[in-house]
């Protein structure tokens, strides 16, 4: 495969000179092959978008080259900008940006008309293009009218309205439910893999990474490393070297090892809710860190100044911000735990006690920092969740999947995100058997 896209020495400023200034992207060389499925992968305000927005062309980085087959945007006009964001590429936005006046036909047609496409040819091949997606039953509806996952096909339908060969989706799955989620999923893949697209999303979760071919991986403005994928799936490889790192025990020559990654807190799903996008060596030293803090080798002062120090000093090189947001959200989990360690214990005694009063306080905890508004109905139904965990009457893989459901289907109606960040944030409280095990001693 030639090269379609290339970055030399990149540097992007926003408000450069001003006591505000951030430097977004720092010196980026880079390289995507015609027809790959990349994925740039980090923490928010890593870069991600700053990088997608610099191969547009819709920020103008200060230094260095972005080349698109071949040819220097930075050199552009804003005139052939224009048109080379309407031709030459397809851009998937997280809001939809569809046009509130126009219905879904119109907006489909809309970049058409823009480079000169005739109306009712626009119209016809708009059809098309909704018609492959699924959605022509929508053609003469307004946005307002549909759902985020319909209004999401639509944005896709748009971009490929003057078939541009690259396609760029700036965190497409932020918005959508489990079910939407996965066509969208999978309608980029087949744009990879049939029409020979070359894809480029951003993303900060491991589970929409399962059909790319290339993750570049991102922080502080930099790129960290590539990683390109052969037959194996992305999340999956990217768990196994973790539990590499960190000492995996289902491996038959740690078996005689005591088994403190697993006994404690479950370091890979910590480090999906603080750390998305840090590397696996930082991982590895922040599950170190952690099960010394919850084995009680360490107290909350030296966890904050242990984090903060350098790197090759043992520590995350975490500023003392994010320091003491990972320490208060690691004192308030422990605390939680204990709780639920508790609650097992009471459980074990009376089976039919009434824990509603816990559930609460657990659902308090879990919720926390959650953005949308919460219904009544929809938080009987997480409490239901609960509850059902710690009763054991439904799996920890079905949790999700509960969430996401509508409430006539007795769920809480929650994003795909939303229900798989809350179905985390419960099992580090409720953790394995094994802890349940540790709470009977």
């Amino acid at each position: 495969m030639g090269t379609i896209i290339e970055l030399k020495g990149v540097n992007l400023w926003y408000e450069k000179g001003k006591p505000n200034e951030v430097h977004a992207l720092k010196n980026i060389d880079l390289k995507i092959e015609h027809g790959n499925y990349v994925a740039f992968f980090g923490p928010s305000g890593c870069g991600k978008t700053s990088m997608l927005y610099s191969i547009s062309g819709i920020d103008r980085f200060q230094e260095g080259q972005v080349l698109v087959n071949g040819k220097d945007i930075s050199s552009l006009s804003n005139q052939e900008l224009s048109i080379f964001r309407q031709t030459g590429i397809g851009i998937v936005f997280q809001q939809f940006n569809l046009v509130p006046s126009l219905t879904v036909l119109k907006n489909v047609s809309l970049p058409m008309l823009f480079v000169g496409v005739h109306s009712k040819k626009a119209e016809e091949e708009a059809m098309r293009l909704l018609e492959r997606l699924e959605i022509a039953k929508f053609a003469n509806r307004y946005p307002y009218e549909l759902s985020g996952g319909q209004q999401q096909r639509v944005g896709i339908a748009r971009a490929l309205a003057n078939n541009p060969p690259i396609i760029i989706a700036d965190e497409p799955l932020g918005n959508l439910d489990s079910v939407n989620a996965k066509i969208v999923l999978d309608f980029l893949r087949e744009l990879n893999e049939k029409d020979g697209r070359t894809i480029i999303m951003v993303t900060h979760e491991a589970w929409s990474l399962k059909d790319s071919k290339t993750i570049f991986h991102m922080k502080d403005g930099k790129i960290l490393n590539r990683e390109d994928i052969d037959e194996n799936n992305v999340v999956d490889s990217v768990i196994n070297r973790l539990h590499e790192q960190m000492g995996d025990m289902s491996d038959d020559k740690n078996q005689d090892k005591p088994n403190i990654i697993k006994e404690k807190v479950s370091i890979r799903i910590l480090a999906n809710i603080l750390l998305k996008g840090y590397s696996i060596e930082e991982v590895s030293r922040f599950g170190e860190i952690v099960n010394t803090f919850f084995d009680g080798q360490i107290k909350v002062n030296d966890l904050k100044k242990l984090i903060q120090k350098p790197f090759k000093e043992g520590g995350l090189s975490l500023r003392k911000k994010r320091a003491s947001y990972i320490t208060s959200y690691l004192e308030s989990l422990m605390t939680m735990r204990e709780l639920v360690c508790s609650t097992y214990k009471n459980l074990e005694k009376d089976p039919k006690m009434n824990i509603y009063k816990r559930v609460v306080d657990l659902r308090y905890w879990i919720i926390e920092g959650y953005r949308g508004k919460l219904t009544e109905m929809q938080m009987k139904a997480i409490d239901q969740v609960i509850e059902d965990r710690l009763r054991n009457n439904i799996a920890q893989e079905k949790v999700a999947e509960v969430l996401s459901l509508n409430n006539k289907k007795f769920g809480a109606g929650l994003s795909f995100r939303a229900s798989s960040i809350i179905a985390e944030k419960l099992e580090l409280l409720l953790s394995t058997d094994q802890n349940k095990e540790d709470c009977q001693d």
